[in-house]
């Protein structure tokens, strides 16, 4: 299911503890421009197994409960259905604040180049 979340497999049963976790919620035009987003910023594993990163499509109602409120106001807002997928959820969780730090701001830089670049090419 190429909606489903995206974890390598090496670092799905490594049993080390990462108890610093993020999660970021990505309102996006609509399903395809999530799925190519999230095609492109899971594309590259982190270097080192003290940041691990899954990422999933979801609804604007799968929104996590502390997230509601903010959260689906920006998507609804914009005129978009609240039951299509195009919501980029982004799980992260790090060995220690650093990494996390890190990992979230590679992955912004990420995010904004991809979006920039959708905007460019935007038919």
């Amino acid at each position: 299911n190429p909606q489903s979340a995206h974890r390598p497999p090496s670092q799905m049963t490594d049993n080390i503890s990462r108890p610093y976790k993020s999660t970021v919620h990505i309102a996006l035009p609509s399903t395809q421009y999530a799925q190519h987003l999230k095609d492109v910023v899971s594309v590259d594993e982190e270097v080192s197994n003290k940041v691990v990163k899954s990422f999933s499509i979801v609804t604007s109602q799968e929104v996590d409960g502390s997230d509601v409120d903010r959260g689906n106001d920006a998507i609804v807002r914009d005129g978009g259905d609240a039951d299509e997928q195009r919501v980029l959820r982004i799980n992260f969780m790090a060995t220690d604040a650093k990494m996390l730090r890190v990992a979230m701001s590679t992955t912004y830089d990420m995010i904004n180049v991809a979006l920039k670049c959708f905007q460019e090419f935007e038919e």
